[in-house]
């Protein structure tokens, strides 16, 4: 058994690999939840890639919000996310037990911390995950980086 949410087996994704993938579907309404086109708007920066993305409107987006700028070290797990830990625990207030994460989705890894990033749709359904955002666009620059890069996580303008 392979456990691929933010604490499994870590493969490195060579940063000149080619790109094989295929643009991840946005999310539906009933994946968002409430507030999710209403969240906050935020900036994934490193190295000269932007992203932007949006955190919903949640106890535990908006307590990761509120530490907003942020700059964090991510690592990849299993070739479908990259996670960091982040300065401090955030709020579950109202969270779900677990979610089955998307490429596309920005999430909180409650037991460890961690603020995690997918790029994959591999990730199963794992007590703990809680969505808390989703990415604008394409999100293969991350895809591309492999371990150990810094990350500022700041509000977009």
């Amino acid at each position: 058994m392979t456990l691929s949410a933010c604490g499994g087996a870590d493969d490195d994704q060579a940063a000149d690999a080619p790109d094989t993938s295929t643009p991840a579907p946005g999310p539906t309404s009933a994946q968002e939840g409430p507030g999710a086109r209403d969240g906050t708007p935020i900036r994934i920066t490193f190295g000269d890639t932007q992203l932007t993305a949006r955190l919903h409107e949640s106890a535990t987006a908006r307590d990761l919000a509120a530490q907003l700028p942020l700059t964090l070290t991510f690592r990849d797990h299993n070739n479908v996310e990259k996670t960091a830990p982040l300065p401090r625990k955030l709020s579950l207030d109202g969270a779900p037990d677990g979610h089955d994460p998307a490429a596309g989705d920005i999430g909180y890894w409650a037991p460890g911390g961690d603020f995690v990033l997918y790029y994959d749709s591999g990730a199963p359904y794992f007590a703990g995950i809680v969505r808390i955002g989703e990415f604008d666009g394409d999100m293969n620059a991350l895809k591309r980086h492999g371990d150990h890069f810094s990350v500022t996580v700041d509000r977009a303008r």
